[in-house]
C-alpha cells in the first residue's frame, strides 16, 4: 500500500508552493483537518474530464500560487505541481504477467524491473480526472493497465479519490466517500470497477478459471485468474480500456471505453449498472452501422469489419454542464473518413439514446522524422475534453513525442521524436466554420509555459516550464482562470519524458491562465 510523506496535508487557502524532498514511495501520516483547496465556489462540474528528471513537486519560490485565484498573468503560467512517484501500488492480485514486446523490454532492460509485480497492483497513469467528494479533492481514473488489451488480464481498473498537497508536491489519498485525509492508498480511497450482476454482453476474465493467453513473466504457462476476480466478478484490463470518466446528476459514473468503443454506467461503488452501449456510425462512413475497433469483443473472426483502429476509442468524453449529455469523440479518424476528421457523437442521459446530430473536430498536423530517417507528417490526436458551458468545450491534442529537447532528448533522426506540440484548444459547438468542423482557438501551449519562480524545478529551463509528456490525457478546469493537467505514464515501460532511464511520474500540474473562461 502507498502511504503518505511525513507531515503532508492537503492544502488549505493561501498555502503556497515549496520544494519537497525527492521521495520514491509515499510515507507517513496525514496531518490535514481541512480539505479546501480552492474553495467550493471555485471547484466547476466541467472539471473532466541527469538524476532529478523525475523531481517531486513544485519549486522553491512562491509564483503565483494556487491559493491566489485573483492574481493575473500575462501568459499561462505554471502555478503548482504535484507527484505522484511512477513506483506506486496499492495491494492486489499478482499483476504485470502479460506484459510482453517493447514494454516488457524497456520495463526490464531499460528500467530494471523484474515482472511480475507480486502481490500488488501499480497505480498507474491516469486517463481521466473530475471532481472528488467534496471541494478540493478528485476522483483519478487509471487506464486500463500495461497498455493492451492481451497485455492487461490481471490489471484491475480503479476509480481513486485524491487530494494534493502543494507544498509538499504530493498526491494525497482521501476516503472515497467522504474526501478525509488517509494515511494511505488502501481500499478506502478507491473502487475497483466489477460487473457482479453480468451485465457486459461478452465474455470477461472473470467468466474463465484461466487468465487468456500464455503468460510471459513466468514464461509461457497458463496461469489461474485470481480468486479476487472470479469472487468479486471484478473487471480488468482485458476487458475494457477506461479512458474517459464523467460523473450524472445522480452520482453514477460514465466511462468512456476504447476497446469497443463502449460507453459503460457505474454506481458509487464500481458495479456495472447495464450493458454496455456500442456507438453508432451517424456519419455513415462506409458499412458499418456501428463505429468498432479492431478490439472490439463482438468483432472476434470479422476484423475486417473494425472501422477504427485498436486504439481509437473514447480516449475524450465531457458531460455538459447542466449534466444531460455526455460527448463523446473518438480517438481516431473512421475508416475512409478525413483522416484529420474526428467525430463527437452526442449521448442523452434521459432517453438514453444519440443525438442524431454528431459533430466535426478537425486535428491539427505536424512534422516528424520516422524510424527509417525521413520527414513525415504526424496526424496529431486529441486526449481529452471537457465542458465548461452546455455548448463550450476544451480539448487536448497533441503530437507522439515525448521529452524536452532542450534536456537532451532527441528531435531528429529517430523513431522517437522529442515533443512538439501539446496543446489545448477551446471550441464552441455553434462556431463551425465552411468545411463543417468546429473552430478552435488556442488556449494553453503545454511546451511553452512561463515559470518566474521555479515551480517546475529542473524542468524548468531559462524560465519555461514544459510538459512534454507522450500520453497528456487530462485537462481539468479548476476555476475560470485555473487548468489541472496530468500525464498518463504507461507504466512500467512507456517512453519516459523526463528521464531515459525510468518511467514518468504522474504529474498534476495547475496553470493559471491570461484570461479567465467565460463560464
Amino acid at each position: 500500500m502507498t502511504t503518505l510523506p511525513p507531515g503532508s496535508q492537503l492544502q488549505m487557502p493561501g498555502d503556497l508552493p515549496a520544494s519537497p524532498a525527492r521521495r520514491t514511495v509515499l510515507r507517513g501520516s496525514a496531518t490535514a483537518t481541512a480539505l479546501a483547496l480552492f474553495g467550493s465556489s471555485a471547484l466547476l462540474a466541467a472539471c473532466g474530464g541527469g538524476d532529478d528528471d523525475n523531481d517531486t513537486g513544485t519549486g522553491t519560490g512562491t509564483g503565483t500560487g494556487p491559493s491566489a485565484p485573483g492574481a493575473t498573468v500575462p501568459a499561462p503560467t505554471l502555478v503548482g505541481r504535484a507527484i505522484l512517484p511512477a513506483d506506486s501500488y496499492v495491494a492486489g492480485p499478482t499483476s504485470g504477467q502479460f506484459v510482453s514486446g517493447g514494454d516488457l523490454d524497456r520495463a526490464t532492460a531499460t528500467y530494471g524491473y523484474r515482472l511480475p509485480f507480486v502481490g500488488k497492483q501499480p497505480m498507474q497513469g491516469f486517463s481521466a480526472v473530475i471532481p472528488g467528494p467534496i471541494a478540493g479533492t478528485f476522483y483519478a481514473m487509471q487506464d486500463n493497465g500495461f497498455g493492451g488489451k492481451a497485455s492487461s488480464p490481471d490489471a484491475l481498473l480503479h476509480i481513486y479519490a485524491i487530494g494534493f498537497d502543494w507544498t509538499r508536491g504530493a498526491v494525497i489519498p482521501v476516503d472515497f466517500t467522504t474526501g478525509a485525509p488517509l494515511t494511505e492508498f488502501s481500499a478506502r480511497s478507491f473502487i475497483r470497477l466489477s460487473d457482479p450482476n453480468r451485465f457486459l454482453g461478452y465474455r470477461a476474465v472473470a467468466d474463465a478459471p484461466n487468465y487468456p493467453g500464455l503468460s510471459v513473466s513466468p514464461a509461457g504457462q497458463t496461469l489461474p485468474v485470481d480468486p479476487s476476480i472470479l469472487t468479486n466478478r471484478l473487471l480488468t484490463g482485458g476487458d475494457i480500456d477506461p479512458e474517459s470518466l464523467q460523473r450524472d446528476a445522480e452520482g453514477n459514473f460514465w466511462i468512456g471505453d476504447e476497446f469497443g468503443p463502449f460507453l459503460l454506467k457505474f454506481d458509487r461503488q464500481g458495479r456495472l449498472l447495464a450493458r454496455e452501449v456500442q456507438l453508432p456510425n451517424l456519419r455513415a462512413v462506409g458499412a458499418n452501422p456501428l463505429v468498432q475497433t479492431s478490439n472490439n469483443p463482438y468483432l472476434a473472426g470479422n476484423a475486417a469489419a473494425a472501422n477504427l483502429p485498436g486504439s481509437g476509442g473514447l480516449e475524450s468524453m465531457a458531460i455538459n454542464t447542466s449534466r444531460t449529455r455526455l460527448y463523446a469523440m473518438f480517438e481516431a479518424a473512421i475508416t475512409n473518413d478525413d483522416a484529420r476528421r474526428r467525430v463527437i457523437n452526442v449521448y442523452n442521459l434521459a432517453t438514453q439514446n444519440f443525438d442524431a446530430r454528431s459533430y466535426s473536430y478537425r486535428v491539427g498536423v505536424s512534422q516528424r522524422v520516422n524510424g527509417s530517417g525521413n520527414l513525415e507528417t504526424e496526424i496529431h490526436t486529441v486526449n481529452d475534453m471537457v465542458a465548461f458551458s452546455d455548448t463550450a468545450f476544451l480539448v487536448m491534442e497533441k503530437d507522439s513525442g515525448a521529452g524536452d529537447v532542450r534536456a537532451g532528448f532527441p528531435a531528429s533522426g529517430t523513431s522517437r521524436n522529442a515533443a512538439r506540440v501539446k496543446r489545448i484548444y477551446q471550441v464552441s459547438l455553434d462556431k463551425i466554420d465552411s468545411n463543417g468542423d468546429l473552430i478552435k482557438e488556442e488556449v494553453v501551449d503545454l511546451m511553452n509555459l512561463r515559470d518566474p519562480d521555479g515551480v517546475g524545478k529542473t524542468a524548468t529551463i531559462n524560465g519555461i516550464y514544459t510538459h512534454p509528456m507522450e500520453s497528456m490525457e487530462v485537462v481539468c478546469i479548476v476555476d475560470a482562470s485555473t487548468l489541472l493537467v496530468v500525464n498518463d505514464n504507461n507504466y512500467p515501460g512507456g517512453s519516459p519524458s523526463r528521464s531515459k532511464t525510468k518511467p514518468d511520474d504522474n504529474e498534476f500540474v495547475l496553470i493559471r491562465l491570461p484570461k479567465a473562461l467565460p463560464v
